[in-house]
């Protein structure tokens, strides 16, 4: 089986589909290289390193393709810290308020590296939107 070559593992060097409205210069670059905007901050608790939160989010590849979300649906529970979810989000969601609204561009490091996982090719840099409903 021959090897496929992945995508740029940085986004800065990723095309974004115009309608995902990205500027990475509109974000905040963490020193693990994941990007956080904060859309809107919340008034409620912040989530913690252990928290139990549940979010509403949706996912999309650089090409504005949906791989994932429950926006509008039954929240998705979690707990930060672990192994539940992937770096990238444990990482972006720590420090969210309740009531917040964030996106993080997540590189590959962040994710599932250079595995595919579902509808989520080898080596994808990922978009979120999140939206932190409740934080136990």
């Amino acid at each position: 089986m021959p090897e496929v070559a992945l995508p740029p593992s940085d986004p800065t060097e990723l095309f974004f589909a115009p309608d995902l409205e990205v500027d990475l210069s509109d974000f905040e670059s963490t020193s693990s290289g994941l990007y956080v905007q904060d859309v809107s901050i919340g008034d409620g608790p912040v989530a913690r390193r252990t928290s139990r939160v549940w979010i509403e989010y949706i996912g999309w590849l650089p090409d504005g393709t949906v791989f994932d979300g429950n926006l509008g649906g039954e929240p998705y529970a979690i707990r930060l810290g672990g192994n539940e979810v992937i770096r990238g989000w444990n990482e972006g969601i720590m420090g969210m308020r309740r009531g917040g609204v964030r996106r993080l561009v997540v590189r590959p490091r962040l994710a599932y590296g250079s595995s595919r996982r579902g509808r989520i090719p080898a080596g994808s840099t990922l978009v979120f939107h999140i939206e932190l409903v409740d934080v136990d």
